[in-house]
């Protein structure tokens, strides 16, 4: 790259992201031969082990999102809005789900000053961009989704909030939950309004994605059986949808 003013513009983007000094925003960035991305999770990735002005900038940069009213050590939710926002995270897709996990956020409004400067190492945009092909990845979004939605007290949260994260979760940048020809996702949904009564708990909310692993892999679902260990409302919602396939395959034919 040639150009002094797109150099100096990389290097503004870099210090407004990461709050690392101009010099050292300069410095990764021609290691990186301009390429920002690079530069930014080369930062990251060192700044748990870095030097100690690493580590001040990560502290700086919570800093900035910390308001007076929140605990000492805690960001409360205008700041963990703000810094979702400046991340460029789209709030009403799955991908907030993805820096909360990074920084092992305990709920949807709140991050600690610890888990902020530890585990920033991890890129928050790569991240979103594997979501939806790397199945670890989404995995550990998946199952922290469900720790963050709660509320620390409770064991299990509400059936309209399991839906509205489930929605986000199985819709882009998440993983689709639609096979060939059957959308399982408004199977789901339409079985849970029509029929539970319930909260979600985390045995649930755990063994739904193992089902739709499953039921991605086999829309027939012979995976499933009487006498197999899935839980009972998957149980009821197989009882549920396999007339549904049989009357969708019948349609088809």
């Amino acid at each position: 790259m040639s150009s002094k003013s797109s150099q100096k513009a990389l290097i503004a983007e870099f210090c407004d992201l990461t709050g690392a000094p101009e010099k050292l925003a300069q410095k990764l960035l021609k290691a990186a031969a301009w390429q920002k991305d690079v530069a930014v999770d080369n930062y990251f990735t060192s700044a748990t082990s870095g030097t100690p002005s690493q580590k001040n900038s990560l502290t700086n940069l919570f800093e900035q999102y910390h308001e007076s009213k929140d605990e000492k050590d805690k960001l409360g939710v205008e700041g963990v809005m703000r810094y979702l926002g400046d991340l460029g995270v789209d709030l009403e897709t799955a991908e907030i789900f993805i820096p909360l996990e990074i920084v092992k956020a305990p709920g949807l409004g709140e991050i600690t000053k610890s888990g902020f400067i530890s585990k920033q190492k991890k890129f928050v945009a790569s991240q979103i961009k594997k979501m939806s092909t790397d199945d670890s990845l989404f995995k550990r979004v998946y199952r922290h989704a469900f720790f963050a939605s709660k509320e620390i007290s409770q064991k299990a949260i509400p059936l309209e909030n399991a839906i509205i994260y489930w929605t986000l979760l199985f819709n882009p940048p998440g993983k689709r939950w639609v096979s060939d020809s059957v959308d399982w996702l408004q199977l789901w949904t339409d079985f849970l309004q029509e029929n539970w009564t319930k909260t979600v708990n985390k045995d649930m909310w755990n063994q739904t994605l193992e089902f739709f692993q499953k039921s991605m892999q086999d829309e027939s679902l012979s995976f499933w059986s009487e006498d197999g260990a899935w839980p009972g409302v998957i149980d009821e919602f197989v009882a549920y949808v396999k007339p549904k396939l049989q009357t969708s395959v019948m349609e088809t034919d």
